[in-house]
């Protein structure tokens, strides 16, 4: 199969994911719940006694983020390890279609929905916001792409736990610790400087296997003028491109 072909068929199973997910009642349900978390920050934030414009943001840009990565989380589940389950794999299989071609493909349309997700709430938070008679902080938006980052990367590995994982609950819960720990990582480097030995070892493992998602913690340098590395934005991709690589591999030796 050449690359092109492959390309078009990565795209129309990506597309074909995003416009099921559209159709989902879930997804009428979730956008319903964000708006009324985002109003609800909006509230909360009349509560503080100065800088109203700044909490305000940052209430809106924590809810952004968590929100993505939960509605990325749950819909990994329905793109395609329940369609396994259920044996409707086969309807794209049976083309034939690589396997590769098919979780590359469902990776992509799951990506395009939280990209989906963050721009909506995105929208609705600049609507609370203007609402407030506030301002749009500059950081805002250099802000939300770094949580789509962060899960896009937590997808990917998400999409690796469904394999090695023996339910949608255990994958669920092992992506939302390596989300934890993708956040205290940028911790182990002075715990590195004192240790030796294996204890050295396994803390440099961690630092490399489990990715740094303070790189896409993008509020504090959208201030200061530079957003976004090349360096974080390559490490970004090679995460990603590993996780899906260990999948496809895996996807490749299942039996169903």
């Amino acid at each position: 199969m050449g690359i092109i072909s492959s390309l078009k068929i990565i795209n129309e199973i990506a597309f074909n994911t995003f416009k099921e997910s559209l159709k989902s009642r879930f997804f009428a349900l979730f956008a319903i719940f964000a708006f009324i978390m985002l109003y609800a920050s909006a509230l909360g934030s009349m509560l503080s006694i100065s800088h109203e414009e700044r909490v305000l943001a940052d209430i809106s840009l924590l809810l952004i983020e968590i929100m993505c990565l939960v509605y990325a989380l749950f819909h990994v589940s329905s793109a395609l390890t329940r369609e396994i389950q259920e044996k409707t794999i086969y309807l794209i299989l049976s083309r034939p279609v690589p396997r590769h071609i098919c979780l590359a493909g469902k990776e992509l349309g799951v990506m395009i929905t939280t990209a989906f997700i963050a721009l909506i709430t995105s929208i609705m938070a600049i609507c609370v916001i203007k609402t407030r008679g506030l301002d749009v902080p500059s950081f805002f938006f250099a802000a939300v792409a770094g949580a789509f980052l962060k899960t896009a990367i937590i997808t990917a590995f998400a999409f690796l736990f469904s394999f090695v994982s023996t339910s949608d609950t255990t994958a669920f819960v092992m992506s939302g610790l390596l989300y934890v720990l993708g956040h205290i990582t940028s911790e182990l480097g002075p715990l590195m400087e004192k240790a030796s030995g294996a204890k050295y070892l396994m803390l440099k493992a961690c630092s490399i296997i489990f990715p740094n998602l303070n790189l896409y913690s993008l509020r504090e340098t959208a201030e200061a003028g530079f957003p976004l590395s090349i360096g974080a934005l390559a490490a970004a991709l090679i995460w990603i491109a590993a996780a899906y690589a260990i999948s496809a591999w895996l996807f490749s030796k299942k039996e169903f």
